[in-house]
């Protein structure tokens, strides 16, 4: 499989959702060591059991694709590439990514396509958290000379770690899909 599910807790679950033998990925789920407090539910659509998280699922891809090619795919799952509302979102994706692997990239939902220097969340809210690991550049070169518009997020640091990338790199993605 190309997707795992990664969420807290959920709250909203009878008895009679939970699964027992449910396979959790561990490096996705280490805060979830106590798994007699975890939930899982199923739900409509999404390729694999989740966790919930403050109303949200957070699916953590394992293929890789363009920028563009990964928010289709989280539309397709029904929700968007993930948008960070704050520091603690932040660091709770951080640390699932430093769980498998620190230096590995994924897509979130900002971009600077439309307007250079503008950051965008695919909802199209501007960009209020300083989150870059270095201050974005736009660099060009002959392979692309469009810039770097899209942002990735990685696990070597839990707060300062976004980078400006091309759009047509191929990296995972993280999904944020609202739960219903």
């Amino acid at each position: 499989m190309d997707w795992q599910i990664s969420c807290e807790p959920v709250r909203n679950c009878s008895d009679q959702d939970v699964d027992h033998g449910a396979q959790i990925k561990p490096f996705l789920h280490k805060d979830l060591e106590n798994r007699s407090q975890a939930r899982h539910c199923p739900q409509k659509n999404l390729p694999e059991k989740w966790v919930q998280d403050k109303g949200r699922f957070y699916v953590f891809s394992t293929e890789v694709k363009d920028w563009n090619s990964s928010r289709q795919r989280c539309q397709d799952l029904g929700g968007d590439l993930v948008i960070i509302n704050s520091i603690e979102e932040q660091k709770f994706l951080a640390q699932k990514i430093q769980d498998i692997g620190p230096n590995t990239l994924y897509w979130i939902g900002l971009t600077d396509s439309h307007t250079e220097g503008v950051w965008l969340w695919v909802d199209d809210t501007k960009n209020h958290l300083n989150l870059w690991a270095m201050p974005p550049d736009d660099h060009k070169s002959a392979d692309n000379l469009l810039g770097e518009d899209c942002v990735v997020l990685n696990g070597r640091m839990l707060d300062a770690n976004w980078g400006d990338v091309f759009c047509l790199r191929k990296e995972r993605c993280i999904c944020e899909i609202p739960c219903s």
